[in-house]
């Protein structure tokens, strides 16, 4: 069963893990984690817990929820989901950013781990049309914005522009 569990300070190796086979910079989604010691990972998950809350924000910064996605009890991605835009946001980066451990791609997890997050944006009260931006050359994430429905409005020489309603 596919579900998305949200970050928690409980969280330990299995996500450490996984999160190893997402590389450190994929496509313009950022995985600080990847190649980190273990002991500096509770320190970066209370971060991101607290991102959520809206807690210790730079000022460029928005709250930012991470989810991992779940097969049964086995991490298969990460995924984050802002809970709004900036005018850089609506440039780089959008609402939603994800990505699926090496090991596991190909097993229609992307779609599902986007699909998910659109939900969970709509839960959170996020009523707002939902962006979604990938590199012109990432073809599977292309397929799989197309796949949940979302709208191309824009590309630029760098990215593409998914819109959600």
């Amino acid at each position: 069963m596919l579900y998305l569990r949200q970050v928690s300070l409980d969280d330990g190796r299995d996500i450490y893990d996984m999160l190893q086979r997402i590389g450190a910079n994929e496509n313009g989604f950022v995985n600080k984690v990847h190649g980190m010691d273990y002991g500096e990972f509770p320190a970066w998950l209370a971060k991101h817990v607290d991102m959520g809350r809206g807690i210790g924000l730079e000022d460029w910064m928005v709250p930012a929820t991470t989810f991992w996605l779940m097969d049964g009890d086995t991490p298969v991605g990460q995924g984050n989901l802002r809970h709004r835009l900036t005018d850089a946001l609506r440039q780089a980066g959008g609402h939603i950013g994800y990505a699926v451990a090496s090991d596991q791609r190909g097993k229609g997890y992307g779609r599902a781990l986007l699909g998910l997050l659109l939900e969970e944006a709509r839960r959170m009260g996020i009523t707002e049309e939902i962006l979604v931006t990938v590199y012109l050359g990432n073809l599977p994430s292309r397929r799989v914005a197309e796949s949940c429905g979302g709208e191309l409005r824009r590309e630029t020489e760098e990215r593409a522009y998914y819109w959600f309603k």
